[in-house]
């Protein structure tokens, strides 16, 4: 588990006992922030899920990772230099 996976659950969770706390206050501010928070923190372990995934496909398939990155650069010279 990397460092964003565990830093995404940390802020899904501490949204959720945000958002818990503001609505046993009955403060819809803090609710609001709660929920964002809990989201926010489900992206970045989204992300760090993502992050994992593309790292394994590299160590795993260098070839086709190198391919596809000078494909990538091919296209991207290709688009600038039509300006």
């Amino acid at each position: 588990m990397r460092s964003e996976q565990i830093k995404g659950a940390v802020d899904k969770l501490a949204g959720r006992a945000q958002g818990a706390v503001g609505e046993l206050m009955d403060d819809p501010q803090m609710q609001a922030a709660g929920a964002t928070r809990q989201v926010a923190g489900q992206m970045q372990q989204s992300y760090g899920e993502a992050l994992d995934h593309a790292t394994d496909f590299v160590r795993e398939k260098p070839l086709a990772t190198l391919a596809i990155m000078a494909g990538l650069g091919i296209l991207a010279g290709l688009l600038l230099r039509r300006r």
